[in-house]
């Protein structure tokens, strides 16, 4: 009586059976039916899934942006009843900004003035700190994070806690009294309104121009540096003729961040002068914002907007098509 003995494994897969097997007969087929279960085509399985960011994009930015141009077309505010019952007048909104409207044209002149002179401060100012922190000193780590701390706090804080020091009898006119016996109305005086203005611009988004200046020496290669020192360059000749031009595209990037930001510059103005005294200190931005919610023109208010938008973009496709060659070339 003979017996036959079969190993555990090959009795298993017999009793199984190859319909009961579970695993696939080949390294990835599982992968392969699992593509298969969500869609034989790749490019349509990804279209899918961003078709709800794309759903969410369109009813977030481009369909209030599309009602806010065709409300720029009309007449309507909302005293006059029902948005749908608007009534159509073409171009007579933009018309009017540019040939009627002088405090516009002004608003949007102090826009940029004020923009030019925030922009070209931060830039020296960061561009410095940056040069500063390329070397080794006692307390840099800590020096690092207070300076990054203003661009932490909130604009309306912000505008709040200078509105506070520019008082007359605030902090700042009180070291000015001390040393010189002067009180100047920082709030009261149209020149001196500006200045406030500046300042707290300034020393709230310098950090922004620090942090992205000192990211871009940073990662200027060592070598050009090293045979420019070499070579007998000075201090200055290294940075002029070696760091700046390898930074430029990092540069230009910060004016853009900035300048968009800028450009829409309300939050501090607001708490500070309220665009006073008179119209001195007011912004595109918030003159926008007393045509829709003080005067209810809020067509007007749209058309304004998107001439504002218009003028951004023409901005910032000039910065941009300045170093565009270099980003592209960085990819």
């Amino acid at each position: 009586m003979g017996l036959t003995t079969t190993a555990p494994g090959a009795a298993a897969a017999d009793g199984l059976g190859e319909e009961a097997s579970p695993l696939p007969s080949r390294p990835g087929a599982a992968a392969s039916g699992l593509r298969l279960g969500l869609g034989d085509d790749p490019r349509r399985l990804r279209r899918g899934l961003l078709l709800p960011v794309r759903a969410v994009a369109l009813l977030v930015l481009v369909a209030p942006l599309l009602f806010a141009l065709g409300l720029s077309f009309t007449g309507w505010s909302p005293t006059q009843g029902s948005v749908w019952n608007a009534s159509w007048i073409g171009l007579d909104n933009y018309d009017e900004l540019f040939r009627d409207d002088d405090r516009f044209i002004e608003a949007v002149v102090r826009t940029l003035g004020m923009s030019v002179t925030c922009l070209s401060l931060e830039f020296l100012l960061g561009l410095g700190l940056a040069l500063l922190f390329l070397r080794r000193f006692p307390g840099k780590r800590l020096a690092f994070s207070v300076l990054l701390a203003p661009m932490m706090i909130l604009p309306v804080v912000v505008g709040y806690t200078f509105w506070m020091l520019f008082q007359s009898d605030g902090p700042i006119n009180q070291v000015i009294v001390l040393l010189s016996g002067a009180r100047p109305g920082w709030l009261r005086d149209p020149s001196l309104a500006f200045v406030a203005v500046v300042v707290t611009e300034v020393w709230h988004w310098t950090p922004l121009f620090f942090l992205v200046l000192l990211s871009g020496l940073n990662a200027v290669p060592e070598n050009p540096v090293r045979a420019a020192v070499v070579l007998g360059a000075s201090p200055w000749q290294v940075f002029r003729d070696v760091l700046l031009p390898a930074i430029r595209p990092v540069i230009v990037v910060a004016f853009v961040l900035r300048g968009m930001e800028i450009l829409k510059l309300f939050d501090e103005v607001y708490l500070l002068t309220r665009g006073g005294p008179g119209t001195s200190t007011e912004t595109i931005g918030l003159y926008i914002y007393k045509l829709a919610f003080n005067d209810f023109r809020l067509s007007y208010a749209a058309a304004a907007a998107f001439v504002v938008l218009v003028v951004t973009l023409v901005l910032i496709y000039a910065l941009l098509r300045t170093v565009r060659d270099q980003l592209v070339s960085a990819r």
